[in-house]
């Protein structure tokens, strides 16, 4: 249908135009003493808008496309850190963790056997903390859960298993940008334990914070706020999560104290080039990524982070909040 555009381009442009009349009455006219050149700028002014709006589409459409990409990179770049903390779910259901022991027993399963149930939810949960956490303080009576120490021969048959009403709480402490001491609680028992904020720590989740300065310049600086675990000693806090990266390919994620695979993607990711302008961008908001992990005998592990980078282009901090955690030991 036409409209008031088409009237005007498609009719007064090409038949009436002034512009045009003007061109014909200069041509036919320049023998005459009289005639004389009639500056009219009405088709120039129209032309003049067309190419504008003609340049804000342009400009529009490059904004549209280019906030798309940076959109690109970071589903790219969640579900790459989803793959990763699978695979650190993985580890700490499966590794065996020096500081229970010069035999210590897988996490999950321990001496689980058709007929022995030994729990493994608190083992669990203890190896994907300190996969995060700078130490740990674990009570006296949560030993047991861990080790299985305190049984003897007797139900549960096997001595070393660990009953599944045995009770767990630790604790597990990092080091906050700025000060202070981020804490959190792992609690309940061999079967079930869940990772929760202290009250007395603000109900904080914040369970690391990747640091990083002046992002416009030639050498960006990044660090992670916790250290890795202490495992010069026995029965010193053990990190079993940082083993898939130890090679050269790891040492500069180890070298900004990377401490489990999760990191590890996330300083690879945000250290490049092309994601300098995602972090500065805005978008780099309340992104959430979970995973969970699971064996055939039913035992499963749940975790889901929130990452939030605040900042500017120079730099700022990417908290990494824990919103949820969860080890659930089934005994097939």
């Amino acid at each position: 249908m036409a409209g008031i555009g088409n009237v005007q381009l498609g009719v007064k442009l090409t038949t009436a135009d002034v512009h045009n009349q003007r061109l014909t009455t200069t041509a036919t006219g320049m023998a005459s003493v009289s005639s004389g050149f009639v500056w009219n700028p009405t088709s120039r002014a129209i032309l003049k808008k067309e190419e504008t709006d003609k340049q804000n589409d342009d400009n529009l459409i490059f904004l549209f496309e280019y906030r798309a990409l940076l959109n690109s990179r970071i589903q790219t770049l969640i579900a790459q850190l989803s793959n990763a903390l699978a695979s650190d779910l993985d580890v700490a259901m499966s590794a065996a963790n020096p500081r229970w022991g010069g035999t210590p027993k897988p996490a999950m399963n321990g001496l689980s056997t058709p007929t022995v149930a030994d729990a493994g939810a608190a083992r669990t949960a203890y190896n994907f903390m300190m996969g995060w956490m700078s130490s740990s303080t674990v009570s006296a009576g949560a030993t047991p859960a861990l080790t299985g120490s305190a049984f003897v021969p007797g139900p549960p048959p096997v001595p070393g298993s660990v009953q599944q009403a045995e009770g767990f709480d630790g604790t597990f402490e990092g080091v906050a940008y700025g000060g202070g001491t981020p804490t959190l609680r792992a609690a309940g028992t061999a079967t079930l334990v869940t990772v929760g904020p202290l009250p007395a720590n603000g109900n904080s989740r914040v369970i690391d914070t990747l640091q990083i300065g002046d992002l416009r310049g030639a050498a960006p600086t990044f660090i992670y706020t916790n250290t890795n675990a202490d495992d010069a000693a026995p029965t010193a806090d053990h990190n079993v999560l940082d083993n898939s990266f130890s090679g050269p390919l790891g040492a500069g994620a180890r070298a900004r104290n990377a401490k489990n695979l999760f990191q590890k993607v996330l300083f690879d990711a945000v250290s490049s080039v092309e994601y300098r302008a995602v972090l500065s961008s805005g978008l780099f908001k309340n992104l959430v990524v979970a995973a969970s992990s699971s064996l055939p005998t039913g035992s499963q592990v749940q975790a889901s982070f929130n990452l939030s980078f605040e900042g500017a282009q120079d730099g700022g901090n990417l908290h990494i909040s824990l919103d949820k955690m969860t080890a659930y030991y089934a005994s097939g």
